[in-house]
Parts: C-alpha cells; sequence; structure tokens
C-alpha cells in the first residue's frame, strides 16, 4: 500500500458590504471553532486561506484570532494561501488590478503573519489560461482546480492525484487537483468512513495525493454542520483518525509537499469554473443543454444579466479614470484602493448567497467605484460636461454627464437613463435589477412576473385604457408601441448647454393599425437637477386615445417606512402612501425622501399626471434559501393623450436631489 498525502484546509470569503453580524456569526461558529480545534494539533498541518475582506474584518473586531494564526504560522502548522485581496474574478479586471491585488494581499500576509505566500486562492475558481503568467509574476508557485478539469484538459482518472505544470507565456505554475469526491462528503459522512476512502485510494495508486481544501462554512455555518463537527466532534474525530493513521495517511501542506515532490506532467486549462458556477450561466430554455454548459464560463453572466454587465462596464471605466492621475500618487492609491473594493466578485453574479441579486452587496460595489471616481475630480480642474463613450462595450456611443453633485448616463437604446449617481451619498438610484427567470423558480413564484426589459428611467410606454396596475406589475399588460428598448437617434448634442436631444419614429398598434408616432427627448442636465423635455407627435391620420407614460426606477436601501418616504402632492397638499401598489390621481408633484441616505428627491411635471407606484421585488436564491428581495420602486407618470391627426403636445419632466437632515 502507498502512502497517500493529504493536503486539508478551508477557504474563508464573505462578500464586501456584508452586514456586521454576518462576519459575527461566521466567526463565532466558523472561523474561531475551527481554528480552535486545530491549535489542540500541532502536528496536523493544515492549509488555510482567508480573503482581505475577512482579514481587514478581524483585524478590527477580533484581533487575537489573527495573534491565533499568527503562532500557528511560525510554528508551521498552518500555511497561509495569498490571492487577490478584494476577491475580484481575476480574468475580467484589468491586469494592473490584478497584479496589484495579488500583492496587496501578500504584503498583508507578510506583514502581518511573517511569512510570504506561496500559494495563490482563485476567487470563486474562475479560471482563464492568461492567469497563470500574472500569478507566476505575483510570485505565486501553486493554485488549486478542481480534479473535474483535469479531465477535462485531457488527463486521466489515474492521474488525478498528482499535481501538474500549466503555463502562459512562457510562465510556469503548480496546479494542485482539488478532490470533488472528498469535498462533496465532508463532513455528512462519518470520520471512519472517509478515512477509510483515503486509505482505498493509497491501495489503488501509487503515492497519491488528495487535496483537501472546501469551504470554511461547511465547518459550522451550514445547516447543522455546527453541532456536528464540534459538540459531536467529527472535525477532531477526522483529524485524530488521521494521525492515528500516520503510517500510510502523511498530512501534508502544499510547499512541503513540492520540496520532495515534483509534478509529473504538464497541462492546459480551458476558461472555466466549478461546476455549480457555470450551470447557474444557464438560461432556463437552455437548462438541458449539456453542449451549453461545457461551454459556459464566468463571463457569460455579462450577457445574462445586463446589469451585472453595467457594474462591470462601471468597473472598467472607472480603471481608465483612476490610471489617469498624473503627479499625485497619494490621491491615485486612494482611488486606486476603492476601485478594487468595487472589483469584489459577488456583486458581479448570483450565486449560492444571491450575490447580484443582493441589493446591497450591489449598493456597496457601487459605492467604492463612485468614489474612487470622486477622488480622480481633481479640485479647482474638473469642469462638468457630457463626455461620449462606449460605456458598456455594446459598439454604440453613450452620453455620460458628469457634474459636481450628479452622473447621469444616456443610453441610445430606448433613450433611457441607465445610471443616475448622487455624488454627495456616492448612490446609484439606478442601481435597480430586473425580474429574471430562473431554473430554480417554481411556478407560484413565477406569477410575479418577469420583465422584458431593464429597469431604468424615462423608459417610453403606450397604453391602453384596459391596462391596470396589476397587470404592468406581472408584464401581461399590452405595450402599444415600439419604443421600449428600440433605436433612438441623436437628433442634436450640445456640449456647452449640457443638452441631448434624442428622436425616434416609430409606430403605435392601435384597432388592428400600425401608427406612425414621434417622440423627441430633450435631456438636460445641471447640478443636481435632470430634465426631460418630450415633444410626443402622432404622425398618422388616424385619432388615438391611448395613455403615455414615463417609467421611472429609483433604488433605494428598502421601501420600509424607516427607510423611504413617499408624498404625492396633489392640490397642493402633500400626503403619503406606502410604498406598496399605489395608485393616485392628479398629481403634480412626487416627493420621495430617501431616509438611509438623508437626501429629499422631487419628480416634478408640466402636466398633471396619474401614477401607479409600485415594489419592484425578485424571487432569488440565497444561503438562507428562497427569499423576496427588494430591487427598486417603479414610479409611473401616466398622461392621456387624444391626438388627432398630426397632433403634438410637450411635457416636461424633472429630477431634483438635495441633501437634507431628514
Amino acid at each position: 500500500m502507498s502512502k497517500v498525502r493529504l493536503i486539508f484546509g478551508t477557504y474563508n470569503s464573505l462578500p464586501m458590504g456584508s452586514y456586521d453580524y454576518v462576519f459575527e456569526n461566521a466567526y463565532q461558529k466558523a472561523y474561531k471553532p475551527f481554528l480552535t480545534v486545530l491549535y489542540n494539533f500541532p502536528d496536523f498541518p493544515v492549509t488555510m486561506y482567508y480573503s482581505g475582506v475577512v482579514l481587514q474584518w478581524l483585524e478590527e473586531k477580533h484581533p487575537e484570532f489573527l495573534m491565533l494564526v499568527e503562532e500557528m504560522v511560525k510554528r508551521k502548522q498552518v500555511e497561509l494561501l495569498g490571492g487577490a485581496f478584494y476577491e475580484p474574478v481575476l480574468s475580467i479586471i484589468p491586469v494592473p488590478d490584478r497584479l496589484g491585488q495579488i500583492e496587496s494581499l501578500t504584503t498583508y500576509i507578510r506583514k502581518h503573519f511573517g511569512k510570504k505566500p506561496r500559494g495563490s486562492w482563485i476567487p470563486e475558481l474562475v479560471w482563464e489560461p492568461s492567469l497563470a503568467s500574472i500569478l507566476n509574476n505575483s510570485g505565486m508557485d501553486y493554485i488549486f482546480l478542481e480534479d473535474f478539469r483535469f479531465l477535462h484538459a485531457g488527463f486521466k482518472e489515474e492521474e488525478l492525484y498528482y499535481p501538474c505544470l500549466t503555463e502562459d507565456q512562457g510562465k510556469v505554475i503548480t496546479v494542485f487537483p482539488l478532490s470533488t469526491h472528498f469535498r462533496e462528503i465532508i463532513p455528512s459522512q462519518s470520520p471512519e468512513s472517509i478515512v477509510e476512502k483515503i486509505l482505498s485510494i493509497g491501495l489503488q495508486e501509487k503515492e497519491p495525493l488528495i487535496s483537501l481544501i472546501d469551504t470554511g462554512d461547511k465547518f459550522g455555518l451550514y445547516e447543522g454542520t455546527y453541532n456536528l463537527c464540534y459538540r459531536e466532534k467529527w472535525l477532531e474525530s477526522f483529524i485524530n483518525l488521521i494521525l492515528q493513521n500516520s503510517e500510510v495517511i502523511d498530512p501534508v501542506s502544499p510547499l512541503r509537499f513540492l520540496r520532495t515532490t515534483k509534478p509529473r506532467k504538464k497541462g492546459y486549462f480551458g476558461s472555466s469554473s466549478y461546476e455549480d458556477m457555470m450551470g447557474w450561466v444557464k438560461t432556463p430554455d437552455r437548462i438541458k443543454s449539456n453542449n451549453f454548459l461545457k461551454g459556459s464560463y464566468f463571463r457569460q453572466f455579462l450577457l445574462r444579466y445586463h446589469e451585472s454587465n453595467l457594474i462591470y462596464s462601471k468597473m472598467i471605466y472607472t480603471h481608465i479614470l483612476t490610471s489617469q492621475i498624473r503627479g499625485d500618487k497619494s490621491r491615485k492609491k486612494a482611488a486606486r484602493e476603492e476601485l478594487w473594493k468595487g472589483q469584489c466578485n459577488h456583486a458581479y453574479w448570483p450565486g449560492s448567497t444571491g450575490g447580484l441579486y443582493e441589493n446591497h452587496l450591489r449598493k456597496a460595489v457601487y459605492y467604492s467605484l463612485i468614489e474612487a471616481e470622486k477622488i480622480t475630480h481633481e479640485k479647482g480642474i474638473f469642469i462638468p460636461s457630457i463626455v461620449t463613450a462606449d460605456f458598456d462595450m455594446d459598439g454604440e456611443k453613450e452620453f455620460l454627464y458628469q457634474g459636481h453633485e450628479l452622473n447621469a448616463y444616456v443610453h441610445t437604446n430606448g433613450g433611457v437613463l441607465f445610471e443616475l449617481d448622487y455624488l454627495s451619498t456616492s448612490w446609484n438610484y439606478l442601481d435597480t435589477l430586473s425580474r429574471y427567470r430562473e431554473p430554480y423558480h417554481q411556478k407560484d413564484m413565477e406569477n410575479t412576473g418577469y420583465d422584458w426589459y431593464m429597469r431604468k428611467a424615462f423608459i417610453d410606454h403606450f397604453l391602453s385604457q384596459e391596462d391596470s396596475i396589476n397587470a404592468f406589475d406581472t408584464m401581461t399588460y399590452t405595450e402599444l408601441g415600439n419604443f421600449v428598448e428600440a433605436p433612438y437617434r441623436v437628433r442634436e448634442f450640445n456640449r456647452e448647454q449640457k443638452e441631448i436631444q434624442l428622436r425616434r419614429k416609430g409606430t403605435i398598434f392601435l384597432n388592428q393599425k400600425s401608427n406612425s408616432f414621434e417622440i423627441i427627448k430633450k435631456y438636460s442636465f445641471s447640478n443636481n437637477y435632470v430634465e426631460v423635455l418630450y415633444t410626443l407627435k402622432n404622425l398618422s391620420d388616424t385619432f388615438l386615445d391611448i395613455f403615455f407614460a414615463s417609467e421611472i426606477n429609483l433604488s433605494f436601501r428598502s421601501r420600509e417606512e424607516t427607510m423611504l418616504g413617499i408624498f404625492p402632492r396633489v392640490s397642493g397638499e402633500k400626503k403619503p402612501i406606502s410604498s406598496n401598489m399605489e395608485e393616485v390621481s392628479g398629481i403634480k408633484e412626487l416627493l420621495l425622501e430617501d431616509l438611509y441616505n438623508k437626501v429629499r428627491i422631487t419628480l416634478t411635471a408640466s402636466d398633471p399626471f396619474d401614477l401607479w407606484s409600485l415594489p419592484v421585488e425578485t424571487v432569488a436564491r440565497t444561503a438562507y434559501g428562497y427569499k423576496n428581495i427588494y430591487q427598486s420602486s417603479c414610479f409611473l407618470p401616466r398622461w392621456r393623450l387624444d391626438f388627432s391627426a398630426g397632433e403634438e403636445r410637450r411635457i416636461c419632466l424633472g429630477i431634483n436631489f438635495e441633501k437634507q437632515g431628514l
């Protein structure tokens, strides 16, 4: 029987923006008890990864924990893995940020624990071949990838118990195979059963290595695992059994293994991640396509979810702005740190913990990206302006108003406002999320409706008299026009006056006939105010009796009364309404009080309107099961148009922001 080498450990991370009680719960139930058990077994080596976000929280809240880790590192029991400090998906961030984030965590570990990490944990195990050279250039010797990727790379079953080499641009790095099987059964099966399976590998293979590094959540946070691992002493029993079988099982650290054993082969691994993630990329209509699963990788989340692509686009744009800072190293460093925080991966995709669906995680990322952008605005030199750029990389130019108090970005698709940042609070009020159909949705969840467009601002609808707020909420209403997400052409762009005029000649389908109709939208920007002047014109020879509505979605921290107040002004009187589904007629002004940020938002109109007000909530899978998550509040001002052939009407809408001591 061959001796089995065993690399054992955990990776531990939490999203930036997580609530403090989430960190504390993870510490008390997983981080602390796991390390406490290990401390009592100084001869049992363990490989550990803590993200920069977790390390910063521990340093502030529980410095004694870091002291314990330092002691275990010094006695050579713990080998710490490096990685990227704020846990970005390395493959989608610019190369300088990849190198910088890895160096940042390396420096932190060396400073606090006295030893430079030689191995790296790959955030979310998202791999692309070009990362080999990045990691090598960052001083990393080895990484871990799941063993099924070795099979996809052409390795045989019997080769899954040995590390290999991979390279990019001549830069070589060692890849340890993570055992998918053992990760699936720990700690659900008994220590005796697991050790028996480890021993059986030694009977089949010559000097095999089993790499068993799994999420620390499994050791205390997952349901029932705290009792199992610590009160029923599963972890202690497992370690004791390994040590009792020391003649045939040799627990090792990665570096110790590499000092005595060199990788046997070289392999190349395609762009991929762990199997569950590749499954989550799939849309429900492709859920049965195995070919799509095999070809899936992380970047496809940017296609699957438009909002994910917008966060990514904001990050790339902020990187460009940060890179343009010259001559002020302190300011550049501060901007870069905020940029790196905004690259934390969890808000970019919907993982098992909610991710993109968790409103507060997206807000944390946007906050950091906006903070970074504000730092790039050099005092006394920055001048408000409208910049044209292909912001979202769709091949079309967008119009980006950048002011002292507001950012307001306009897209020609639908002529909508797709980002609205109030800089005083670094809050993107158009950080919304549409309701997507997910493979895990049950039939009763589907009754809430799914959106077929992005929930942004100044979305142009034409509705019939029969349409109701309930039908609009469930997306069973009839859209009479073809203006939503349709291309608008730039009619006039006045950079000095900070105005953009867009135009679309479309149609309205009414009485079984397509009727020509024109919308001209003129955006004007100033300080803390955005104005949209609509010119609506019936180009057909038919009388049109329809409703025009301009949909405005705004995202707040929550729709609870303590967070959001909604006050329509009717006949000069301000009347509060709930954040539930509401209908109000004859409104001239709508006041919104963002109590979390202490901001008052005023929506004004040239003509009185009828209002539909309703919350946008999604059903998402999170670490705590399925739940409804608030994403935004939808406000739909509506005007009835009794339009004769050739008739024209102008309607002006404005949004004003004001910081208040609410």
